[in-house]
């Protein structure tokens, strides 16, 4: 399948990287293109660094965006509501990182060299990645070609995850048939996050989409993520999935809805049977299984961790940097950790965030007349349905592998609404009525 040429694969993306860079400074939405394939695919990226500067390519290839808006005397960040809360979050989570160096005794947080500094940074890159992609994206059709991008990542990912786990012997569940794939050190349940989020935003984008050949692509791509989710065996990936149903079920085609209870009814018939075994052995002869008793008791020591500090937290990247039970460094809770190491007041900041990102969805969803703006704001809603429960059973939010693909999305959200403002001032004639792209919707998934 790869005619041989499997190990220049590096080269050639290094070397594309360079020209991505060079053609950044004359248009900006070139190293858009180029860097968001890449977003999920860590395992890919780990192989640049044989090369000059490899380590750093998301770096570089940012600056070559942020330089040629410069260049062009474009303005770096563009206003919107989420632009001064996300700056604001930005400087309270490097502050709340200090605060974590003295809580550790541990040296002060001012290079990559240090790791605690080095997480922060790459957590952080995703929202300075979207402020810097909503002033680089210009119009509709550079978005629709970051989707076919995605798209084509999506099937990438697919193809190397089938590659490991298709000759593996699926006939009874084990530990061993688990794998993460090219989503590296997310693990088995960020890829299944991952590809629950994802399945959300492609029955989005399908449910406006007339044209029958791209509908039928949608639906490709979108069997390629549900089998991924589906052999993850995740079982968080399965409940963040199912949630996302249910709001597109709601908000957009009923018929999802039933799918739904079909599935919930029946899944002991309908699913493979290694997926049924690990489902059921969730809670069997009357316990819970090991994993789900480790979460519970990590979860009763975050909580005694953060009774020490309930306003303010211990630190940033301070709870791994720490003794728990059986050595491990993660709550197993996003919303507990963020409450060891900020506290209530962090935990409130990072909820508004949640709330306005889906919100700039919903809202884009509701009030654009245009069917494909209004798609990539349902998307996006639906895609925080599904990040809010997935975060309960773990971290899934901080990696950029599973959630770079949201910011970039959230960038031709804004973008789009930024866009429709313009058309809106200049008394431009608008596509059909939002009631229009309703029934069109509903004819397409019916």
């Amino acid at each position: 399948m790869h005619f041989g040429l499997e190990s220049y694969v590096p080269l050639a993306i290094y070397l594309s990287g360079i020209v991505a860079f060079l053609l950044s400074l004359w248009r900006p939405y070139i190293g858009v293109y180029y860097l968001v394939p890449l977003l999920p695919m860590q395992t890919v990226r780990f192989r640049l660094h044989e090369y000059p500067l490899g380590q750093s390519m998301v770096d570089i290839i940012l600056l070559g965006v942020v330089l040629g808006l410069l260049i062009h005397r474009r303005p770096l960040i563009l206003k919107n509501p989420l632009t001064k809360l996300l700056l604001v979050y930005i400087a309270f989570t490097y502050l709340w990182l200090w605060k974590g160096s003295f809580f550790l005794d541990a040296p002060l947080p001012l290079w990559i060299n240090d790791i605690r500094f080095s997480d922060w940074k790459n957590y952080v890159i995703m929202p300075i990645l979207f402020l810097f992609f909503t002033s680089a994206i210009e119009d509709a059709k550079q978005m629709k070609i970051l989707i076919v991008l995605m798209c084509v990542s999506l099937l990438l990912v697919a193809k190397g995850f089938h590659g490991t786990v298709g000759d593996r012997d699926a006939s009874q569940y084990s530990d061993a048939l688990r794998y993460a794939g090219v989503l590296g050190y997310a693990g088995e349940n960020g890829l299944g996050a991952f590809e629950a989020q994802m399945s959300i935003v492609l029955l989005g984008l399908y449910a406006f989409e007339h044209r029958k050949l791209v509908k039928l692509a949608y639906v490709g791509v979108l069997v390629a993520c549900v089998y991924c989710l589906m052999y993850s065996f995740s079982r968080g990936g399965y409940v963040a999935f199912a949630a996302g149903l249910v709001f597109m079920g709601v908000l957009k085609e009923r018929k999802l809805l039933l799918l739904v209870l079909v599935s919930a009814i029946g899944w002991q018939t309908l699913a493979p049977l290694a997926v049924r075994q690990r489902i059921a052995m969730t809670y069997s002869d009357g316990e819970l299984d090991s994993s789900v008793g480790t979460r519970l008791t990590l979860w009763d020591g975050a909580l005694e961790i953060f009774d020490g500090d309930p306003v303010l937290g211990s630190g940033v990247e301070t709870y791994k940097h720490t003794e728990h039970y059986r050595g491990y460094q993660d709550t197993h809770n996003l919303y507990l950790k963020i409450l060891v190491e900020t506290g209530i007041f962090g935990l409130s900041i990072f909820l508004i965030i949640l709330w306005r990102i889906y919100r700039a969805g919903y809202s884009l969803f509701r009030s654009s007349n245009d069917p494909f703006f209004a798609s990539l704001g349902l998307g996006v809603a639906g895609y925080i349905v599904c990040v809010f429960f997935a975060n309960l059973f773990g971290d899934r939010w901080t990696y950029l592998q599973v959630n770079g693909f949201l910011w970039t999305l959230l960038a031709c959200v804004v973008r789009a609404q930024t866009i429709l403002k313009e058309q809106a001032a200049d008394g431009e004639d608008l596509p059909p009525s939002a009631e229009l792209c309703e029934a069109s919707g509903q004819q397409a998934l019916a």
